[in-house]
């Protein structure tokens, strides 16, 4: 997903050097052939692990989320389990999680968050989630850019009370690019059981049109990593025409939102501005680079497929992670999309072409807790917001 690059520069100047490198999705170079999907995931390597997990029935826990807001590095990325605990991920390769009222480190992979040289980089530890089916298996999965600067992967552990056992690739090859930027990197499980999982176009815009191509696209698996025999294009592809998706979230009745960042400059659009929502279905264009922003045409006279919910046109938010707020959330909250952006903070969707401020400090993820307080990220903190 695209980040401003001068808003990093900024950060940088102001802080450390994990903060020069947030998760933003800039335009950068990148050239190639376009990369194929493959029938079946390719195992490459797994995460750092314990060895041999216990039966799933002896590593139950119960627990809760932080009861105050907790310091954490750079946590891009949270989920809750259905037992209540928070787990969330760090840029930097650290998956943690709130358990018997501390944080304590669940698992770890080897990643990168920096060019080669130590330039600007959106790679590193990106995406999380839990099984929908956590209460039998016990399955979290992370996606994270690889140290070979050209793939990405997806892996899963078995929870054992706190500490992630039998870490295995699920899905591995996908591709990442050379170049900087535009690596996506979410996940998130439908409602249909299926595993969703977002990719940037590695800065080559025509890539994002291509049907067979796993840039600029959402992808949708099988718990497994395999691919479903029905409702996908080709492939694991499933919507195409993004250009770096960002935040994932289904809403009560089965809806998939998506954020995505804008043009800056890429194929000849705009330098700036242009960040948009998407509701998402099955074998979606959404335009890019077609057009951007709300259905401003750029390699075409007509659009390909579905303008966006919102647009920010002119102004640069640089939209993250997302969720949808059940009927019992906060108020002013419940019932809506609401997501992240690194440059404002929090926005809440309130209808077409309509989104309102909140939550500033709203930067990374957001995510609801099961009694419906809303948790929060920026590069250093998780905020507890209960209305």
């Amino acid at each position: 997903m695209r980040l401003l690059t001068n808003q990093l520069r900024k950060l940088t100047a102001a802080s450390s050097a994990t903060l020069a490198v947030a998760i933003s999705l800039s335009a950068c170079s990148l050239g190639g052939t376009a990369v194929k999907p493959t029938s079946t995931p390719t195992h490459r390597s797994s995460p750092a692990a314990t060895p041999s997990p216990s039966p799933v029935s002896a590593c139950a826990v119960t627990g809760g989320p932080p009861p105050a807001n907790i310091s954490a590095n750079f946590p891009v990325a949270l989920a809750f389990a259905p037992d209540g605990r928070l787990f969330w991920a760090e840029r930097g390769g650290t998956i943690k999680v709130w358990q018997n009222g501390a944080a304590q480190t669940f698992a770890s992979v080897s990643t990168v968050t920096v060019q080669p040289g130590g330039g600007y980089s959106e790679r590193g530890l990106l995406g999380l989630a839990i099984s929908p089916t956590f209460a039998q298996d016990h399955y979290v999965y992370a996606m994270y850019s690889e140290p070979d600067y050209a793939h990405q992967t997806v892996v899963r552990w078995t929870d054992c009370a706190g500490h992630g056992t039998a870490g295995a690739t699920i899905v591995g090859n996908l591709p990442t690019g050379a170049d900087c930027c535009h690596k996506g990197g979410r996940l998130a499980f439908g409602p249909d059981g299926m595993l969703y999982v977002t990719l940037g176009d590695n800065h080559d815009a025509p890539a994002a049109q291509d049907n067979c191509d796993l840039r600029g696209k959402i992808l949708r698996y099988k718990p497994d990593g395999s691919n479903p025999t029905q409702g996908n294009l080709c492939g694991p592809v499933y919507a195409v025409g993004l250009r770096n998706p960002f935040g994932l979230a289904f809403s009560n009745s089965g809806e998939l939102f998506v954020t995505n960042n804008g043009p800056s400059g890429d194929a000849g659009s705009p330098g700036t501005g242009y960040d948009t929502i998407y509701t998402v279905t099955a074998g979606g264009n959404y335009s890019w680079p077609t057009c951007y922003g709300y259905s401003h045409p750029l390699s075409a006279s007509t659009c390909a497929g579905s303008g966006p919910l919102w647009s920010s046109e002119a102004s640069t938010v640089v939209p993250t992670g997302a969720t949808y707020v059940s009927a019992a959330g906060p108020e002013g909250y419940a019932g809506h999309f609401v997501f992240c952006t690194l440059n404002g903070g929090g926005r809440v969707y309130q209808g077409p072409r309509v989104v309102g401020s909140v939550l500033p400090q709203c930067k990374l993820d957001i995510k609801e807790s099961l009694d419906h307080v809303l948790y929060y990220s920026d590069t250093g903190t998780i905020y507890r917001f209960s209305g």
